[in-house]
């Protein structure tokens, strides 16, 4: 197990926290990141399996330890998240459809209707197939 030295090392001017890449996506360091952006210039570096997180803070007398703990919770935070998001993203997708669909009804009858055309398609293409393996033997 990693010392909790090995997390963030804080310098005189600013802090650099190691993010394993294995546990935190990039698009999760982006979103913690912004949140930042108010309180520390924010740069991103990648070493072999972790990213590395330079906060700078815009004011003087910053705490670093706090600024590198707080960026650690928004990172959590936005994990979470879009973890959520994924695996709720078939659930959303039919609730905004049918939100959408209830907004406007002849949205659903098109569709409904272009499905049918499909499948009426589907079958007829199915049935020569068979008809023309038939015809072969």
């Amino acid at each position: 197990m990693k010392e909790k030295n090995d997390f963030f090392k804080v310098s005189n001017d600013c802090v650099r926290l190691t993010v394993n890449s294995k546990v935190y996506s990039l698009p999760s360091i982006y979103a913690a990141g912004y949140t930042f952006f108010d309180r520390a210039y924010i740069m991103l570096d990648k070493e072999k399996h972790d990213f590395l997180v330079y906060l700078y803070p815009q004011r003087q007398g910053c705490n670093l330890k706090k600024l590198a703990l707080d960026f650690y919770n928004e990172l959590l935070n936005y994990s979470h998240y879009f973890w959520r998001l994924k695996a709720n993203s078939e659930v959303i997708k039919v609730l905004m459809q049918r939100a959408l669909f209830s907004a406007s009804p002849s949205l659903a009858q098109e569709a409904e209707e272009k499905e049918i055309t499909q499948l009426i398609k589907e079958l007829e293409d199915e049935e020569g197939e068979t008809t023309t393996s038939k015809k072969k033997k």
